[in-house]
């Protein structure tokens, strides 16, 4: 009797609804993402007669028991109405009118679009076709919709907690929570079973299943391909971390400090396979899909942490900005970091140039070292300030070198504050500084400027440009 008490009890209010809200934000950009990008080719990827024909996709079709609108008819001019009439009813979708009939109406179109040509797709849509068969009997338009202000204009509260004398009122309620705990152990399924299957193959125990992923082109990007294949330890760090996260991911999910682990470490592996190999929509589906996953209170406590941090920045820029300070001092005794870029590079100059206006606090000094004066102040070697940009700073003396100065600066800048992990966790593994190196080594040099005696200076050091 007791369970029964708790489960009358925490069917009395809607949970998770900021996710719910979120996700249909989140799936239905990335099917406008889908429209958009195909609109151009719409009717070779998926007219009636492009490159999966209508009859070929009938048949599929009825060899899946599946069913699509663009079955219906042959007709060019109906092919145009329902893919057009897909993008208006993504756009209904994400502003969240009507939210139930919104779902529904998606739906159908979704599965009509995705049931068209099934070649084309990178398996985001299997798990999104789930679902948003689970999420039409959700509240998805509580928050960040047209619904919730037309709710707030009424005066009608947002989350109501029923009295257990209105039954109408539970079940819908009952709809929606288990509605998005199917969502949930479907996630937690998918990535278990993944994991599994993993462990029983022999290039996943061997720890080199990552790198003959590499090898096939069509997933893969020749850069990437090499940077990675050069370092064993980071392919055999990928391979093993890969299993560990999708086997741990439904256990590490029910205590609420590890949970915030292993979705960080799942969103982290869908970041590397949509830059690694390419599957963007797929990984954004995988990624929009851990929204679910953190309660409305926690939703809550970022958007205050957000709202803190943003007005503490304000505020430190307002107090920056009231300052009046002599130039010289504000340039060169107060600068907490000198930057000594390539002033013969067009990308350096442009780059410096735009971090410089991100510097709202003056935190920054830029100096090309190509300017005698400058080497000889600061006693840079000019090998190494022409291999790789250098950054010091001025109150420790202390000098950093490529990846180094790029996460020294990320550091002093809000705007590039998101990238911080980021570009630490790459300086840790090693192939932050490669990449670097990389990139600077087929970085466009021109000279600029003129030279007082008869002999350029850049000619002596024409050997070190690429």
């Amino acid at each position: 009797m007791n369970v029964f008490n708790r489960i009358a009890q925490w069917n009395q209010t809607q949970h998770m609804l900021m996710g719910a809200s979120l996700l249909r934000i989140a799936y239905g950009t990335i099917l406008l993402y889908m429209y958009l990008m195909h609109y151009a080719q719409r009717a070779f990827l998926w007219g009636p007669h492009g490159i999966y024909t209508l009859e070929d996709s009938r048949v599929d079709a009825w060899f899946n028991t599946s069913f699509s609108l663009y079955h219906l008819h042959a007709s060019p001019l109906y092919f145009e109405i329902i893919f057009h009439a897909g993008i208006l009813v993504t756009l209904w979708f994400i502003i969240g009118y009507k939210g139930r009939i919104a779902s529904i109406v998606q739906f159908i179109f979704a599965w009509s679009l995705f049931a068209r040509n099934s070649v084309i797709l990178d398996g985001g849509d299997n798990i999104m076709s789930l679902l948003l068969v689970y999420l039409l009997f959700a509240n998805m338009t509580a928050y960040f919709s047209v619904d919730s202000y037309l709710k707030q204009r009424r005066g009608e509260p947002t989350q109501i907690t029923v009295p257990p004398g209105f039954a109408h009122m539970r079940m819908r309620n009952l709809f929606h929570n288990l509605a998005i705990l199917a969502c949930m152990l479907q996630v937690c399924i998918m990535y278990f079973t993944s994991g599994l299957h993993k462990v029983m193959g022999e290039l996943w125990q061997n720890g080199t299943a990552i790198y003959y992923i590499l090898q096939v082109n069509e997933y893969t990007h020749p850069f990437f391909q090499q940077l990675i294949s050069s370092s064993e330890l980071l392919i055999v760090a990928a391979t093993y971390a890969t299993i560990v996260v999708q086997i741990a991911y439904p256990f590490l999910l029910v205590n609420h400090r590890t949970r915030y682990v292993v979705m960080a470490g799942v969103v982290g592996m869908h970041v590397g396979i949509a830059v690694v190999m390419g599957l963007f929509t797929f990984s954004f589906v995988m990624i929009a899909n851990q929204l679910l996953f953190l309660r409305d209170r926690e939703y809550n406590a970022i958007s205050q942490f957000t709202k803190r941090c943003v007005e503490r920045i304000k505020q430190r820029w307002q107090r920056k900005n009231e300052q009046v300070s002599d130039p010289v001092r504000e340039g060169v005794v107060s600068a907490k970091i000198s930057v000594f870029y390539d002033g013969w590079c067009p990308v350096c100059r442009k780059s410096m140039t735009r971090l410089q206006k991100w510097d709202r606090s003056n935190q920054l000094v830029f100096h090309s070292f190509r300017e005698k004066e400058v080497l000889t102040r600061y006693q840079l070697d000019f090998e190494r300030a022409e291999k790789r940009m250098i950054t010091r700073e001025e109150r420790s003396g202390r000098m950093y070198e490529g990846i180094e100065s790029v996460w020294l600066i990320a550091r002093k800048l809000p705007v590039l504050w998101l990238f911080v992990p980021v570009l630490w966790i790459a300086m840790v593994l090693g192939f932050g500084q490669r990449i670097y190196d990389f990139l600077a080594e087929r970085r466009a040099i021109i000279p600029v400027g003129s030279c007082e005696e008869e002999a350029c200076e850049w000619q002596e050091s024409e050997r070190h440009i690429p």
